[in-house]
């Protein structure tokens, strides 16, 4: 079995058992009361209107059942005897039987019907969820122990602590959550399974210590460790003992103690080695960490007859110190030789394996001679061998899409679309998420960057860091091929080609702009010194009126066409700052503005007749909104997907009274030019008044770059 269907087999056993907790929890009876054990050891009730008082007794009909405190105990096994451990679970199914009748009545003499309702998910307490959170997080950190298929002597104890400790809090968070009653027969099983998973701990912890990292007691130690669990079982189950706490507890903490003693003797052993010494050390301080708090908080009161020093779901975090603590030595001090780059190493170590077995077996296997043999062998494993090896290593590896060449036709296919610095910026930004295929692509601004230049693996090969094409500041790629590897240094070789190939083009595209500018200011100039000073001679020269009059508007319509010859596409942004800009200057101090803007991931460009366009229109609604109103707040929504979508509201309409909620289609010749520049390109405009504002709405088609979808990235 791989190492990922280890992981997925693991986390799918942790989804079902998480699921199964949950349901037997939102199984159990819910009131609206809350019932807790007073000082003087009688069950008490209170909610919002009543403050704590006891119970004096629970009543169905006329038959009266005793009010146990016991029932509101989070553990059953802090009786003291086995017989007031099965009256508790007798008592529960007792009150179940009658729950829908069942009254109680208080110490003031009040009675009060005890309604039971299905539980809800909201109703799960804190401890509940806690509980659960803890054991999955320990059994999440063995299984990933265990998932790299170490064979070490005791590696397996130690992952079978943290089935068990998984075991013994899944099955406290359902009864020690529970609102009052628990069906009887599964509350003692999900008991007896949370004393089965305590032994089983200790018991695994003992055969680990006796057996990590030097092997000290060997089988017989693990065999001995496993019998004392199996015998526990038989007594705890079939009750031989007086009660809970020398039929669980003590064996719990008696083979606890001989853990303890089996890592006294692993320091001792360890004393004249550093590197051994550290590791048992920084072991040693995890364990004793997560399990003597929950030792001596919990077990030894209940074996003293006193009540513990915490509640059980809340001493269970402690485990969490020692799985954490563990986890981190496995990078610290490489407990269970799970260093960091353990792939590789086993990568070659078998590669170096698989060539020797070829070797050997075609030797032995051929009658041939020592020198025959080994031209033959060295033969197969150069022609046969290493092809198919490759082949395998680039299969599971997961690097199919990291050749180039597999990306090359389509990024020159889209460079070839590319007509302004801005689409390719575009591409590039593309092209970044099409071949490295990033969870996430952040974007820095150029003081972030800290005055980087070139390209940068960082957190060991967790993120890739790199210039923008065509902008200042740096793109920050996280988790190559969606977090299956890390960045590598065949990524850099690869993005220095396609660095080359869009440099090439962005330095293409800067010349042709400047060859067109200096092409257009020449024909301009052109046209304003002849053209321009012929119309002005036959304006004033002319005897007649109306070529005069031509002229003079030959001459307007040659300005705005060289005023439009000047004007270049302008990004989007851009765009929206100068529109807002405008906006602040042309409203009064008494007018608030609202901006609502849908941010996108690729850039837009405006042609020249587009921005122009919707720039007077603008203009127009907030020239509108000042004639026929008092606004106090203008509210503009921009909205880009095929199209842009342009909603501009204002209040304070002089005609309209403030109660009326009709939409009333409203137009004049404001709206007529609106209507007509809207539609020049090729979009569509209407406005409509509804109580005290005026709308108006405006939809523009847009073609952004022709490429693909943008890449998702976010400004850090």
């Amino acid at each position: 079995m791989s190492l990922r269907q280890r992981l997925y087999l693991g986390l799918v056993f942790l989804c079902v058992s998480v699921a199964l907790v949950i349901t037997i929890a939102l199984s159990l009876p819910e009131t609206h009361w809350e019932f807790s054990i007073s000082e003087e050891q009688t069950l008490q009730v209170a909610n919002d209107a009543i403050p704590p008082i006891n119970i004096d007794f629970f009543m169905s009909g006329t038959e009266q059942i005793q009010a146990l405190s016991h029932l509101a105990l989070d553990e059953p096994d802090t009786v003291d005897t086995y017989e007031e451990f099965n009256q508790l679970m007798s008592m529960n199914d007792l009150l179940l039987d009658h729950m829908q009748t069942l009254r109680m009545q208080l110490a003031d003499g009040s009675i009060h019907n005890l309604v039971f309702v299905p539980r809800k998910i909201s109703n799960l307490p804190p401890m509940f969820w806690l509980q659960l959170v803890c054991g999955s997080l320990g059994f999440l950190i063995c299984v990933l122990i265990k998932s790299t298929g170490n064979r070490q002597r005791g590696v397996n104890d130690f992952v079978i602590t943290g089935f068990s400790y998984l075991l013994f809090t899944f099955t406290a968070a359902i009864y020690s959550t529970k609102d009052l009653l628990i069906d009887g027969q599964l509350f003692h099983g999900l008991s007896m399974l949370n004393h089965a998973g305590a032994m089983l701990f200790s018991a695994a912890l003992a055969a680990f210590l006796w057996n990590y990292p030097k092997v000290i007691g060997g089988y017989f130690v693990s065999i001995f460790a496993y019998l004392v669990f199996a015998i526990n079982i038989l007594i705890d189950g079939f009750q031989v003992v007086d009660g809970p706490a020398t039929g669980s507890y003590l064996w719990v903490f008696g083979l606890f103690l001989f853990a303890l003693f089996g890592s006294v003797v692993q320091w001792w052993k360890a004393r004249k080695h550093p590197l051994d010494r550290g590791a048992v050390r920084w072991l040693l301080i995890s364990i004793y960490a997560g399990t003597i708090f929950f030792a001596g908080g919990m077990m030894l009161p209940i074996l003293l007859g006193l009540p513990p020093l915490a509640s059980q779901g809340l001493m269970f975090t402690t485990f969490l110190l020692m799985y954490g603590g563990l986890a981190l030595g496995v990078i610290r001090y490489r407990l269970f030789d799970l260093e960091r780059w353990w792939f590789s190493i086993w990568a070659w170590f078998l590669g170096g394996v698989a060539i020797l077995l070829v070797d050997v077996l075609i030797a032995t296997s051929l009658t041939l001679s020592n020198t025959s043999a080994l031209a033959f062998a060295t033969a197969i494993v150069g022609w046969l061998y290493f092809p198919i090896r490759q082949w395998c290593w680039h299969y599971l590896s997961h690097r199919r899409g990291l050749a180039i060449e597999v990306w090359l036709p389509q990024i020159l296919a889209r460079l070839i679309n590319v007509k302004t610095p801005l689409q390719l910026e575009n591409a590039w930004l593309i092209s970044m998420q099409d071949f490295y295929r990033p969870l996430s692509i952040e974007s820095e601004s150029e003081q972030e960057s800290k005055s980087e230049s070139g390209i940068k693996i960082e957190q060991n090969g967790l993120q890739l860091s790199l210039p923008r094409l065509t902008r200042s500041g740096r793109l920050v790629l996280s988790n190559a091929s969606q977090g299956q590897r890390l960045f590598t240094r065949n990524d850099v070789k690869n993005y220095d080609i396609l660095w080359t190939m869009f440099d090439l083009m962005h330095k293409a595209l800067l010349a042709k702009a400047d060859g067109a500018n200096a092409e257009r200011d020449r024909i301009r100039q052109d046209i304003h010194d002849d053209l321009g000073a012929k119309l002005l001679s036959i304006q004033h020269s002319s005897k007649d009126k109306e070529p005069a009059k031509l002229a003079k508007e030959a001459l307007k319509d040659l300005r705005n066409l060289l005023q439009s010859i000047e004007i270049e596409p302008i990004a989007l942004s851009d765009a929206l700052n100068h529109w807002q800009l405008e906006a602040q200057e042309r409203l009064p101090d008494t007018v608030q503005t609202s901006w609502k803007i849908t941010k996108q991931n690729i850039e837009l460009e405006l042609p020249p007749e587009h921005f122009s366009n919707l720039t007077r229109a603008i203009r127009e609604c907030i020239t509108n909104a000042l004639k026929h109103s008092e606004p106090s707040l203008i509210e503009f929504t921009l909205n880009l997907s095929e199209t842009l979508d342009i909603t501009i509201s204002n209040n304070g309409l002089r005609h309209s009274t403030g109660k009326s909620t009709q939409v009333i289609e409203s137009g004049g010749r404001g709206s007529d030019i609106l209507r007509k520049r809207c539609h020049s390109l090729g979009g569509s405009f209407k406005n409509w008044e509804e109580g005290d504002k005026w709308f108006a709405f405006m939809s523009i088609p847009l073609r952004p770059f022709d490429g693909a979808e943008g890449p998702k990235y976010s400004a850090r």
